[in-house]
């Protein structure tokens, strides 16, 4: 018996060829499955961000909604009521407490916060004799609002009765009493929560847009992934042909040289 010398045909080097070039594209796109799915995976965790922020918005929303249409019936009524002056200063020093206690949970609010950032108020500069107007953030506009009615607060508690004197631009002093100021105080926290609701319907609005296009950008990877899968294990099929012709053919020459 006789061994032929080993040599590969042309037709055996162009099969070790292909298969070494199927198993390297196999490799290649096994890689980029591993990319897509870090990209999935970045994806997924905006949509996690964007849907809590999505709810945070919302249920901010609905709140400072059902609070601001509370307050707004509670000015409408005891102003058209024939309540005692107590009874009416009572009602609005609860509006006062209630409020507060929102504007408060608003800044406390990280994600709320974090979304109203680049948003802002104008408002009266009380800071200053001129009272200009100003523009604040939000944050900073509402936590003004809290001081404020605290200090509303202290002065209810200290005196029930206790009139505010002010001066206007024009150097004429003007005194308001203490039903006078806690009402006022209860339609400017009003307005300005007013502000408050358009920008968190807004800001909802917003995140439902940008969340639809995470969720389509997430679907878009997801299906790209897939269909690079499907080319990966038709490569590595393939690579295992050219072997099985490879050694198929390697066997028949064997058994005619023999």
């Amino acid at each position: 018996m006789r061994r032929g010398k080993g040599k590969l045909s042309t037709v055996n080097w162009i099969l070790v060829l292909l298969a070494g070039i199927f198993q390297i594209s196999s490799f290649i796109l096994d890689q980029i499955v591993i990319q897509y799915e870090e990209d999935y995976r970045k994806a997924n965790f905006e949509i996690l961000n964007k849907s809590e922020s999505r709810s945070a918005y919302l249920k901010m929303n609905n709140r400072v909604g059902d609070f601001l249409l509370a307050f707004e019936n509670t000015v409408f009524l005891v102003s058209a009521s024939n309540f005692s002056e107590d009874k009416k200063k009572f009602y609005y020093f609860s509006n006062i407490f209630d409020q507060t206690r929102l504007m408060e949970d608003i800044i406390n609010d990280e994600m709320v916060i974090e979304g109203l950032k680049n948003r802002t108020i104008k408002a009266t500069d009380t800071s200053s004799d001129e009272l200009n107007q100003k523009t604040f953030s939000f944050a900073e506009y509402f936590q003004y609002l809290i001081d404020e009615n605290h200090w509303l607060t202290g002065e209810l508690e200290k005196d029930p009765n206790f009139i505010q004197t002010y001066t206007d631009r024009d150097g004429k002093i003007y005194q308001s009493s203490a039903l006078e100021t806690t009402k006022a105080f209860v339609e400017h926290n009003n307005y300005y929560l007013q502000d408050l609701l358009e920008a968190m319907a807004e800001l909802g609005i917003e995140t439902s847009k940008n969340l639809n296009l995470l969720i389509k950008d997430s679907s878009t990877i997801e299906n790209r992934k897939q269909l690079i899968l499907l080319f990966g294990v038709v490569f590595q099929l393939l690579s295992l042909l050219c072997l099985l012709i490879l050694f198929r053919g390697l066997l028949v020459s064997k058994n005619q040289v023999i």
